[in-house]
């Protein structure tokens, strides 16, 4: 009995953490209005490639052909050995707001996109950028209007989000839920001034914030981090807007198979050790909270199933979960994945200690 009690008492605590940050947090995205104000600021959107040909052919020219006034695209490429540099070269005579810079490979240098992006802000014409990734496309011919907006008001850190195309299997549907959260508590978090990261897929800053942080040099070891590190350390309450519409949104392709999204995940969480003690702490008790959940849930039912104060907390924890996160998910197109996101939840949370195993070589 007193084993029950204990349980009883961790499982009504994590629900009572987990509705706080949803209420807090999550919520307030419900309540984000769409900014209408058009900027007309002049943009370079940066992009790093290596041997990206087939993503290149695929998605630049829809970046190159946004409806937007003034900007640039910044391609780097990054010591490719395919035909990058060709194919980038026959672009350029029909756009002139291309511009190409290649980096040689010499086969003894192993230099990480950090290098990458710092040659492609030294060669950016304009002082805002937008970053993407190439294997990465706008989900309208409206992206850089709509993220351009977010440097109103002096803002130097302009947060987007990325999703993934919906595909078959159970593998698209965990990795879009995944992608679809953390999209939403990034910039849940943002909106509750407190910025943690932003994803390199849909990114945007200026020149003014990248030097007065010194670009890169405090993670420059790191092989990743390039923009959630980033982000944590220069983003504040004040200097740092989200966009979240649908023209808004930048889309990828998903990992075909476990082992190339789990190394995906392993690369990613290399640079939580580095976040702001706050952050950490609230991430961690974010995951902690949702972990205790479901196991005193399985716990509770299994030695006492007709206890009716656990079903009401499920419940209420399942509906709130669907309500708060509605709108959000409707916008990142994942919204067909919320009627059972108790399964992916719990799938994610399990699968949370193998991004964390260490593997050499992640960069």
């Amino acid at each position: 009995m007193k084993d029950l009690n204990i349980i009883y008492v961790l499982f009504f605590a994590s629900f009572t953490i987990q509705l706080l940050y949803k209420l807090y947090f999550n919520s307030r995205l419900l309540f984000l209005k769409e900014n209408k104000n058009d900027n007309n600021i002049d943009i370079s959107v940066i992009i790093c490639a290596r041997n990206e040909i087939k993503n290149l052919k695929k998605n630049l020219t829809k970046i190159l052909n946004q409806q937007y006034k003034n900007f640039e695209v910044v391609v780097i490429n990054d010591r490719s050995w395919d035909s990058s540099k060709e194919y980038l070269d026959e672009l350029k005579e029909k756009y002139e707001n291309l511009k190409i810079v290649n980096i040689p490979d010499n086969q003894t240098d192993h230099f990480g996109k950090k290098l990458a992006i710092t040659l492609g802000i030294k060669a950016a014409k304009y002082s805002k950028f937008l970053f993407t990734d190439a294997d990465c496309y706008p989900k309208s011919e409206f992206w850089i209007k709509e993220m351009s907006k977010g440097f109103n008001n002096e803002k130097q850190i302009v947060l987007g989000a990325g999703i993934y195309k919906k595909d078959i299997g159970l593998l698209n549907r965990i990795i879009r839920f995944d992608t679809a959260f953390i999209a939403t508590n990034y910039l849940s978090f943002a909106k509750a001034n407190i910025p943690y990261m932003g994803v390199g897929r849909n990114l945007g800053y200026t020149e003014d914030v990248y030097y007065l942080n010194e670009g890169f040099k405090s993670h420059y070891h790191i092989g990743s981090g390039d923009d959630d590190l980033f982000v944590n350390q220069a983003a504040k309450k004040n200097n740092t807007e989200i966009i979240f519409t649908k023209n808004s949104l930048t889309v990828s392709s998903a990992k075909k198979t476990w082992k190339h999204w789990l190394f995906q995940k392993r690369r990613h969480h290399t640079t939580n050790f580095k976040y702001k003690f706050r952050d950490k702490t609230l991430l961690g008790l974010q995951y902690l909270s949702s972990l205790a959940f479901y196991i005193c849930l399985f716990l509770s039912v299994y030695k006492q199933p007709s206890k009716i104060e656990i079903l009401v907390c499920f419940l209420t924890n399942y509906i709130v979960t669907i309500i708060i996160l509605y709108k959000p998910f409707k916008v990142l197109m994942c919204k067909d994945l919320l009627w059972v996101h108790p399964i992916y939840e719990i799938i994610l949370l399990i699968c949370r200690p193998m991004f964390q195993i260490k593997k050499k070589n992640i960069i």
